[in-house]
Formats: structure tokens, C-alpha cells, sequence
């Protein structure tokens, strides 16, 4: 772990960015990081007084911006690399005020696409000098926040058994993706639950249950357009076989998901989650985090508490 301030100071300047870079993601496991700092420092120049970097990866990158945003006053809070180490950010920029920043560096990009950020990285980095600050929605389940989705069933499913397989870059981990969908499909997941939604419940039996911070467009990946719509979106899926499986795939595939027969969508502000048969503990994703699944889980939408830099124009 690297800490280089653009210049040394006894009182940490209030209106300053912490940036976080993890050297772990694809983006920035191979770029010239001096040239990356130089970039950022140019961009953010007319707008902020300092720029502090942190250089790493893995949980002590994270250890260290939830330390900084927790003890130290600054102004912005930017997290580059993938929907996981941005997912972090957000979670710790939306407990201690601070604006999120993102410069996109992994492999989905899911919440940077959101906000409209280049995918390219001297393009996001320009992106930043001219970004807005809007205030955008977050989600908890049961009091921890996401800013893409939390998932039940296949997703988390697959997840496993893509982490059981060796890939060593961005491709690789699309390959194995894809491996593993082949295999978690082979024999579909079905769990029995109680799921309220805005107060009004139902049981059903799901193979998928998906609830994402604002409804998904018809994009390709899957990523909520637009970041301050108010509503969660309930995305269920049914028993299926195979072949009903792969259709759904293909529809994620090609952002055609809101034709697919399959597929329930709903909007809601608040879910409950009820887990009423399983044989034994079970895991959920939460922004690409494999996590313990709980029995009972609260999903809420808090409208527009999360501050972001953001380059959308409408």
C-alpha cells in the first residue's frame, strides 16, 4: 500500500479528494501509474485543493478507505477499479458524506456505466474535470448498502463455481463465466420464500430472484439508466430446465430480458424476503460479493442520499 499526496500538508485540506486505485483490477494492474496520478491531479486541478492517492488491492485497500472515510475530512471519495471496490466506496461515502467518484477499471463497470463514465480510463479520468455532482439513490439489505443488485439463486450459484475456476484476466473471467452458467444450469436451484413487496406478500418458488437500486434498461450488460428513479426493480425467475435457462442467458446477453416469458419484473420500494425451506445455508451476491444468506432479508431504497460525481447530461 502506496500514500503520495500531491503536496504535503499539516491540515488535510476540506475540500480535497481521497482516490483509491486497486491495483488488483484489470485497468490498473497494468497502467503507468505515475502517469494515472499525473492525469487525475490535471483533471480535478480547477475544482479541489488536494489530491491524496492510496495504491493497492484486495481487503487492505478497502481497510484503508473505510479508515480514511471514517477519520479524516475530506471533500470526494474516488474509488477507481471494479463494481466491487466501487460498491465499497459508495457504501463509505454514503455512511460518512462524502461525494463518490468512480473511474471505471474493472470488468462489468456496472454502477460507472450508470453514471455515464467513459470505460476507456483517459477518457473517464477527462470525464471527472467536467462531472456534475447529483444526487443518486442507494439500496440496503437489512442495513448493508448496494448500488447495482442483490441476487438469490443462479447468480450466486454460478458465482461459486466461476470462483473455483483459474483465470488470470478480463476475458479469462468472462470465459469462465460462462463456463459456469453452463454448469449451475445443469441442475437449477429452487428456493421457496416469502416475498413481500411494498407490504403486500406472496409464497412462491424461485430458481432466480434478483433486486436491483432502480429498474434495469434494455442494456447490454444489464445497469439501471437512470440512477435516481425511485423504485427498486424485483426481477423473479420460476422453475426452469435448460433450455429455458439459456433462453435467459441469451436475453442478458442481447438486453432483450423484458420480452423473455420467464422473467417477472416489478418496481418496488421496500422488499421482504422471507426464507422458508432450504436444507441447508445458502449464499446471496450483493455487488459481485458472494455473502451469507440470511432467513429474513429487508431490501429499502433511500432516494437520492448518495452523492456522485457523475457525467450523465439529462
Amino acid at each position: 500500500m502506496t500514500r503520495d499526496r500531491k503536496e504535503p500538508a499539516v491540515t488535510e485540506p476540506k475540500n480535497s479528494v481521497h482516490a483509491f486505485l486497486n491495483t488488483g483490477s484489470g485497468t490498473f494492474r497494468t497502467a503507468d501509474l505515475d502517469a494515472v496520478k499525473d492525469h487525475i491531479q490535471q483533471a480535478l486541478a480547477d475544482h479541489y485543493d488536494a489530491v491524496t492517492f492510496h495504491v493497492g488491492d484486495g481487503k487492505a485497500l478497502i481497510d484503508d478507505m473505510e479508515k480514511t472515510a471514517r477519520s479524516e475530512d475530506f471533500a470526494v471519495l474516488l474509488a477507481g477499479g471494479g463494481d466491487g471496490t466501487v460498491s465499497a466506496a459508495a457504501e463509505f461515502a454514503w455512511k460518512h458524506d462524502k461525494i463518490l467518484a468512480v473511474i471505471p477499471g474493472g470488468t462489468m463497470n456496472l454502477f460507472a456505466r450508470s453514471l455515464a463514465m467513459p470505460l476507456d480510463l483517459d477518457a473517464a479520468i477527462d470525464a471527472l474535470g467536467h462531472s456534475q455532482m447529483r444526487a443518486y439513490d442507494i439500496a440496503t439489505a437489512n442495513g448493508r448498502p448496494f448500488v447495482h443488485q442483490m441476487s438469490i439463486g443462479l447468480h450466486p450459484r454460478m458465482i461459486r463455481k466461476r470462483d473455483r475456476l483459474t483465470y488470470g484476466s478480463r476475458f479469462g473471467k468472462m470465459a469462465a463465466s460462462l463456463k459456469a452458467f453452463w454448469r449451475t444450469i445443469a441442475r437449477m436451484p429452487l428456493y421457496q420464500l416469502t416475498l413481500s413487496i411494498d407490504g403486500t406478500p406472496e409464497t412462491c418458488k424461485l430458481s432466480a430472484l434478483s433486486i436491483s437500486n432502480n429498474l434495469f434498461g434494455g442494456t447490454t450488460p444489464p445497469f439501471a439508466e437512470q440512477p435516481d428513479g425511485g423504485r427498486l426493480g424485483v426481477y423473479m425467475v420460476g422453475r426452469m430446465n435448460r433450455q429455458k435457462a439459456l433462453k435467459l442467458g441469451a436475453d442478458l446477453l442481447l438486453g432483450q430480458t423484458h420480452d423473455n416469458p420467464d422473467l417477472t419484473i416489478r418496481a418496488a420500494r421496500k422488499v421482504e424476503i422471507s426464507m422458508t425451506s432450504r436444507k441447508k445455508p445458502a449464499k446471496c451476491v450483493q455487488d459481485g460479493e458472494l455473502l451469507p444468506l440470511e432467513d429474513k432479508v429487508t431490501i429499502e431504497l433511500h432516494p437520492k442520499s448518495l452523492r456522485v460525481l457523475s457525467a450523465k447530461t439529462d
